[in-house]
């Protein structure tokens, strides 16, 4: 025997073909999606929750959006008399314009100094211009323990309450604002009556009624 003959063989393949050792062969894990029917039906699931997370979105921004309309709306059809209402101040008087189809019981204030002048019920369409010294005379006689000078006539806002028994508060030529009490004139019988001032014969159509 020879030194060769003696030696240890390396391990033949199958085929005949000298190999080195192999490391063993792991078997491929399944994927929750390949799991069979129970995979798929989790994979679409996840596909469905990603489709519907935008349109659930949209759908709550369209009803936001609807809703907000519907506040609009409402503040709208609840300022329809308001609207019409106006009121400011010049050098020479104060002019009160109730530009609606129906007649509306108003009343100027001075709220820093709670002092209230009825109006009472203002004709429809029309606008009336009152003069300061004629609404300080008035005031005058209304209350006299009350003394105001035509500077105090700066503060002045008009109080009015619509047809549909909603109170509301005008600044000179500014905004209109809800108020939330009326309190009733002191003149007897006024709740139901035209005010009979110099100025109020001499009221003119409204603007929104095709005056001047």
């Amino acid at each position: 025997m020879t030194q060769d003959e003696g030696a240890e063989r390396p391990p033949v393949s199958e085929g005949g073909a000298l190999s080195a050792a192999e490391p063993p062969t792991v078997p491929p894990q399944p994927s929750a999606i390949d799991d069979g029917p129970a995979g798929v039906g989790l994979f679409l699931g996840i596909r469905a929750e990603l489709r519907a997370g935008p349109i659930e979105r949209r759908a709550e921004a369209e009803e936001r959006r609807a809703e907000a309309e519907e506040r609009r709306g409402q503040e709208s059809r609840e300022k329809s008399y308001a609207d019409l209402v106006d009121f400011y101040r010049n050098d020479s008087g104060v002019i009160v314009v109730n530009g609606s189809s129906r007649v509306m019981d108003m009343r100027l204030t001075i709220p820093a100094s709670r002092l209230t002048w009825d109006l009472d019920l203002q004709q429809p369409c029309k606008q009336v211009d009152i003069p300061n010294q004629e609404l300080l005379g008035s005031m005058a006689e209304e209350q006299p323990s009350v003394h105001l000078t035509e500077a105090d006539l700066a503060q002045l806002r008009l109080e009015f309450k619509d047809p549909m028994g909603k109170v509301w508060i005008r600044d000179s030529g500014g905004a209109v604002a809800s108020l939330d009490v009326w309190k009733p004139s002191r003149r007897p019988g006024s709740a139901d009556m035209v005010n009979s001032e110099r100025w109020n014969a001499r009221a003119q159509t409204a603007p929104q009624c095709g005056g001047s």
